[in-house]
């Protein structure tokens, strides 16, 4: 199940909450606490549309300029689990709309932080290369602001829907920094070609 698609669900959950109306406006993080559950979730689809479409940018431009050079090509086949593949949220639509709006909420915010270090990661490998365009460089580093936002964003929400809840910082690890890092340009490749699959998938709403 993807983010965007997500965060649609649980806006329609919540539209469907007979005390929508009645949630206490509780404090939650600077920039937020003043805002409506419903604008946070309006906030928060838009800008998961963003990343979405960045993310498609990115993706499209890697492959134009960068994977695919003469000699270079690497079948779908050799493709590896994605680190967030462990996640829950990869439930049905129709499992998640059974879901109640919190837990929802902390998978989103799960997947998103699991995103952190990987981005920070590709942003820096892409910068090291001479074949990396600068627009692609732009991108990834505006989609690792923007992942941030979102993350806030959501935690906004769950301080609304369940004021108090604990917060989850322990995400699912990502362990190609070696591969991404690997003195063999073929390696460092397919790293970031499996990496920005695995964020299309997750990211596409």
């Amino acid at each position: 199940m993807l983010t965007g698609t997500l965060l649609m669900l649980l806006a329609s959950n919540l539209i469907l909450w007979n005390n929508v109306a009645s949630v206490p406006m509780h404090a939650s993080l600077t920039g937020y606490d003043y805002m409506s559950l419903h604008d946070l979730l309006d906030h928060a689809i838009i800008l998961s549309h963003n990343v979405s479409d960045l993310t498609a940018e990115m993706h499209r431009i890697f492959l134009e300029d960068v994977l695919y050079k003469p000699g270079r090509w690497f079948p779908e086949s050799y493709l590896t689990a994605c680190h967030t593949s462990t996640l829950t949220i990869s439930v049905s639509k129709e499992g998640a709309q059974r879901m109640p709006g919190v837990f929802l909420v902390k998978e989103m915010i799960s997947m998103l932080g699991a995103w952190k270090y990987p981005l920070y990661n590709i942003a820096t490998e892409l910068s090291y290369m001479e074949e990396a365009p600068n627009e692609i460089i732009s991108r990834v580093k505006n989609i690792e602001e923007r992942n941030k936002v979102l993350i806030d964003a959501l935690k906004g929400i769950l301080n609304k829907i369940q004021p108090g809840s604990p917060e989850n910082e322990i995400y699912p690890m990502w362990n190609g920094l070696a591969s991404l890092q690997s003195p063999d340009e073929d390696v460092r490749y397919f790293t970031l070609f499996n990496l920005l699959l695995c964020l299309v998938k997750d990211t596409h709403c």
